[in-house]
């Protein structure tokens, strides 16, 4: 389940900060040993300049601090379990300054408690995968440590 370039759905979620728990989704980028992955949660909320048209992919903008890429809403981009492809129902940005480290440890923890549980959706799409990687691992505002774990 916690492979490179999985789309998983946990309900809830269980945040580090002590946020209110809540469904989302999280995106494996990447995996070392066996129990680190570079992941992140994908979101609806769109930080996007406002003077910047919305499309699909990479927005790079150092000057403003900005490294984004976008999912359009209804745009196919993972494949399920059974073969059906998946889109996501709303515009959903990955955001490169919210990249983090996990345990996958603890999420098997957490399910087994009860506290959460995970359910994968599908497989991003090989190209589309490697266009998200190369956008955050070519980007500043990405921290160094994990655009060398990309790379």
């Amino acid at each position: 389940m916690f492979e490179e370039g999985n789309l998983l759905l946990f309900k809830p979620f269980l945040f580090k900060n002590g946020a209110k728990p809540k469904d989302k989704f999280f995106l494996i980028l990447k995996k070392q040993n066996d129990n680190v992955l570079l992941a992140c949660l994908p979101t609806s909320k769109d930080h996007v300049p406002s003077d910047r048209p919305l499309k699909r992919g990479c927005l790079d903008i150092p000057e403003r601090i900005v490294n984004v890429f976008v999912f359009p809403a209804g745009e196919l981009v993972a494949t399920k379990e059974d073969g059906q492809p998946f889109a996501f129902r709303k515009n959903t940005f990955v955001y490169g300054s919210d990249l983090d480290i996990y345990p996958a440890e603890a999420f098997c923890m957490q399910e087994q408690a009860g506290q959460t549980r995970i359910e994968k959706i599908g497989v991003l799409d090989e190209s589309v995968f490697s266009e998200l990687r190369a956008c955050l691992s070519n980007s500043k505002m990405v921290k160094n440590r994990f655009r060398r774990m990309l790379q």
